[in-house]
């Protein structure tokens, strides 16, 4: 991915120490850990939001459950919604014509595309760090911001994605993310994602933070990056809607809440990196001669 420099002004990032700068004493090893260190906060975020939904881990998608906040479990309004936008359930309606119990190259495609989700953040935090490092305050603010309207959103509003709600009948949904490694000859990937799948909140589906990653990334890399790179990061966005819905992962209104919810992110990290800024220039500015 080629870097450019972008025409609008990069904001210094005054909240990185000097010695932590590119001029620092600790070696890349330490340089990545240091990177790495706030996204604990999101594991922390994950866990928290874990025990607050463990209550509806156990009932399953039964309606009129509810977490430990008191917040009720959604099995119908997204679906509906879906119906109203489409005029069916998308899932149900892609699983129909393209799964027929056997892996396809597609299938391949989006078990590569799912799983970039688990990798996409920290490779993109070490690449800030290492080589945009003006930007990582914002790119924190805007991580945190994410995570926290993220997942606060699926503590207050937990639904069902498809293949919890319609596992049987007319609109059946199977959980599809793992197939492809079966293509790809990787069955051990596909045991541990299914192991992992095992242990998440299976109630985190609005809005869709597979989807709202994939647009953050994009969104943040966008001022940076030339033109061939923006076509592969705008393509890389909608395959994760389309292999989120097809897999029945998510809602096509889930995965559109999760756009939003990056939209959000960007802009609370633009603004609240511009405040930031401009209190550093105002302390940096000379102070003007008394007469």
């Amino acid at each position: 991915m080629t870097i450019v420099r972008s025409s609008a002004p990069i904001l210094l990032d005054s909240a990185v120490p000097a010695t932590t700068r590119r001029d620092t004493r600790h070696g890349p090893v330490a340089q990545l850990l240091i990177a790495w260190s706030p996204l604990s906060v999101i594991l922390l975020c994950y866990a928290l939001a874990g025990w607050v939904s463990a209550p509806l881990h156990a009932d399953g998608a039964s309606t009129g459950s509810a977490n430990r906040i008191g917040a009720g479990l959604h099995t119908t309004a997204p679906a509906d919604a879906d119906r109203w936008l489409f005029g069916t359930l998308p899932s149900s309606w892609l699983q129909e014509r393209l799964f027929d119990g056997g892996a396809h190259w597609y299938d391949a495609v989006g078990a590569l595309v799912y799983a970039t989700h688990f990798v996409a953040i920290p490779v993109l935090t070490a690449a800030t760090w290492f080589v945009l490092r003006p930007r990582f305050t914002r790119w924190l603010v805007t991580l945190l911001a994410f995570t926290v309207v993220g997942i606060g959103g699926y503590v207050v509003y937990p639904a069902a994605p498809p293949w919890m709600t319609y596992g049987d009948g007319p609109d059946a949904v199977q959980r599809l993310s793992g197939l492809g490694w079966e293509r790809l000859h990787l069955q051990p990937v596909a045991d541990l994602l299914g192991l992992a799948q095992g242990i998440s909140n299976p109630v985190a589906a609005m809005p869709s933070l597979h989807a709202g990653s994939a647009l953050l990334v994009t969104l943040f890399l966008w001022p940076v990056v030339g033109r061939l790179a923006r076509v592969a990061l705008a393509t890389y966005v909608l395959l994760m809607g389309l292999t989120l819905v097809y897999t029945g992962e998510h809602y096509v209104v889930d995965v559109l809440a999760g756009w939003l919810t990056a939209a959000v992110a960007v802009l609370a990290g633009l603004l609240v990196t511009r405040v930031l800024s401009a209190r550093v220039s105002r302390r940096r500015a000379p102070t003007a001669p008394r007469g």
